[in-house]
């Protein structure tokens, strides 16, 4: 019988993680992926996306919708909308839409350095994520239900 020394189990495991990893950071799909784009409020008091994601739940794989809050996911750097954690983009950004293809981007209107409205973009797709149905961003999780609530 053989024995297993550290080495060979160090070596196995970053072989696997070698193979893993790509599967885990791959941009193909992404957020997209796993989840729906099903609404908005994007006013100057609201700023959420409602999304439907799938949920790990074998026994009822399915979807479920949740909501969250993109002030805490996306700010504005001189113009340009950035992923950044609580960037508040709102207090800066207006006139907001979501064009919608292959991916999820917010567009808006962003204030610069030079006090002009300048036309931005952002992918969501490279922002949020899918957390067992729940969307989210950073440390940040929407709330998680099976059906939209009411104006939060």
């Amino acid at each position: 019988m053989g024995t297993f020394s550290a080495y060979s189990i160090v070596t196995a495991t970053i072989f696997f993680l070698a193979l893993a990893f790509p599967l885990l950071t791959s941009g193909e799909g992404g957020f997209t992926h796993d989840c729906a784009y099903a609404g908005a409020s994007l006013t100057d008091k609201h700023h959420w996306i409602g999304i439907y994601c799938l949920n790990d739940n074998l026994d009822i794989y399915g979807f479920n919708y949740s909501m969250l809050d993109l002030d805490r996911c996306a700010g504005n750097n001189a113009g340009q909308l950035v992923a950044f954690e609580n960037g508040n983009y709102s207090g800066s950004c207006e006139n907001c839409t979501f064009i919608h293809d292959k991916s999820l981007h917010l567009s808006c209107l962003c204030w610069d350095m030079n006090g002009k409205q300048t036309s931005s973009t952002l992918d969501l797709n490279n922002t949020l994520y899918d957390s067992n149905g729940a969307v989210g961003c950073y440390s940040f999780l929407g709330n998680k239900s099976w059906e939209p609530e009411s104006d939060p």
